[in-house]
Order: C-alpha cells, then structure tokens, then sequence
C-alpha cells in the first residue's frame, strides 16, 4: 500500500497491520517538524550546517545497514530452524529485531535521540524502551506496545540460554514469523523517518534543479570528527592490545555519499544495488566452495524490506 506522504514506496507491513492514513499522518508531520526544528537557529531562522548534515548522512547510512543486518540475521534463522540448529535461533531472533529497532532509533529526530555518541553506544535495555515509545507517542499506542511486547520476549529467550542455558532446551514457542512482522514494520517506519529527513532537504536546502550538476554549499562539505565515526571501529587483538580498524567498505559507500548524493536520504535512496550486494556477498563464501546445503545470504534480500 502507498501513502501520500511517501508515494514512492509500498509499505507492505503498514497493510499488513492494518495502519490507517490518519496514522502515517500523525507519524509523517511529527518527524518533518521536529527535524525542521533541529535545523533552526536560536532566532528561529532556519540553517544547515557541516555538522548537522554530516550527523544525518551518518544515521541514514547506519540505518540502511541496520536494515540489512536485520534481514541477514533473520535469513541465517530460518536456515537454521530448518537445518535444526536451534542453538543460535534465541540468539539471530533477537539480534534481527535489535538491529531494525536501533535502526529506527538512528532515523528519529527526537529529543531521546538527540546525542549521536550516546546513540551509538545505547545499551539494549534503552532501545527495548524508547523505540516503543516513540511508536506509542508518534504513530500508535496499541502498536507500541505490541513491539514491547515482543521485543522483551525475544531477550528473555535470548537471556535465558546466555546465562542459565536449560537442560531441556527450547521449550517455548519460536516466534520467526512475529519476528520477521515487527522487524518489516520498523524498516517500515524507518523508511518513512528517513523519507521526511530527505524531504526537508528538498524542500529548504537543496535546489533540486542543480543536484544534476552537484552544485556544491558549504554545509555539504562532510565533518571529519563525525563522519569517521561511520567507518572506524575500536578493536582489539587477542593478544588484549587495543587498536583503530578502518573498514574499507564503509570507508568507500560514505566516500560514495560524500561525492556523489551530499546530504541524507531515505533508507531506500540509500542502499545502491553496489552497496547491498558487497554486504551480503562478505558472508558468503566463495561461489567455487558454496554447496547446495550450505547458508546462502545472497537469497531472501527482501525479507522485510525491499532491498535492491
């Protein structure tokens, strides 16, 4: 189904769930004017900046990749659950539903949101319980605290082999196709999020006309201090010594939005067919090696959303 406030994307699980127009409404005009709010000074005149641009090409990037990590760990559950390797499924259950919801925590422009460095440390107890009620706040309460719900039970299960570990196994219910809902519905309203982001930029800061000669501003010249933050990783080696590794990766798709796009986009507009199919393909082995019977992550992409 397509809403007038995103026209370009079907929103399967909005349908699914029975969202109305009204609801979207809500949710749309609440995310536009907050972060148009975000983006004016303290005369109330509005502006854009290196750093506030910089901070939102960061979440739309991190997003997008919540969004597949999302995907790709509810791929590897259902393999799992038909191969019976039911060990890992507490685990990829309730890491999928994480990731989508730590997504959508990185499209919101909400006061809970608001530090980017806390954002990105945010234990899971905090995202268990701002993204419901952000939900409950903005879109609709009933929905809210469905995912609650659901998101406390796929800890507790996650939590339960993590540290007792029953002698009888899993004993409750899998939940893999509630959880593949909730995690459709918060790439859903991530998408959406992130769309009201991008037509901010359109409507007060971008001359559309020009983007084909990427007329450059000076609010679109990235901010190093923040935009490192999307590509460096703090790790550490076995021998305990600490070091600072640089994903090439990110380091190219970020250098790709610096050259090429200069201001965030939707989750969407995001993903290139390039950027999605060198995330899947780095867990995949080589295609000389890959048996039949073996996981396959190049399949099923569009489990929750549609990616390219």
């Amino acid at each position: 189904m397509r809403y007038e406030q995103h026209p370009m994307f079907d929103f399967y699980y909005f349908e699914k769930y029975n969202i109305k127009q009204k609801q979207v409404k809500k949710f749309s005009d609440d995310n536009y004017n907050k972060f148009l709010l975000l983006c004016k000074d303290e005369n109330g005149c509005l502006r854009m900046n290196s750093r506030i641009n910089t901070e939102w090409v960061f979440r739309s990037y991190f997003a997008a990749k919540m969004v597949m990590a999302s995907t790709l760990l509810l791929n590897n559950a259902e393999y799992c659950i038909n191969k019976n390797v039911l060990v890992t499924v507490p685990y990829l259950l309730y890491y999928a539903a994480l990731s989508s919801a730590r997504g959508f925590l990185y499209a919101s422009p909400f006061e809970q949101t608001d530090d980017l460095e806390k954002l990105i440390t945010i234990n899971h107890s905090k995202v268990l319980n701002l993204v419901p009620d952000l939900i409950k706040n903005h879109f609709d309460k009933n929905l809210g605290e469905e995912v609650q719900l659901l998101l406390n039970y796929l800890k507790s299960q996650r939590e339960l082999f993590s540290y007792k570990f029953p002698a009888s196994g899993i004993l409750n219910e899998i939940k893999y196709e509630q959880t593949v809902d909730i995690c459709g519905l918060l790439a859903e309203l991530t998408e959406l999020s992130s769309y009201k982001i991008q037509e901010v930029y359109e409507r007060k800061f971008v001359d559309i006309d020009k983007l084909p000669n990427k007329t450059e501003t000076s609010w679109m010249s990235f901010d190093q201090e923040i935009i490192q933050k999307s590509y460096k990783y703090d790790s550490v080696e076995i021998t305990g010594d600490k070091f600072e590794r640089v994903d090439s990766e990110d380091f190219y798709r970020i250098d790709y939005i610096n050259r090429k796009i200069k201001f965030p986009t939707s989750v969407i507009f995001t993903m290139t067919e390039g950027m999605t199919e060198d995330f899947f393909g780095a867990w995949c082995k080589s295609k000389e090696s890959l048996n039949e019977d073996d996981f396959n992550p190049d399949l099923d992409w569009n489990r929750i959303f549609p990616i390219p």
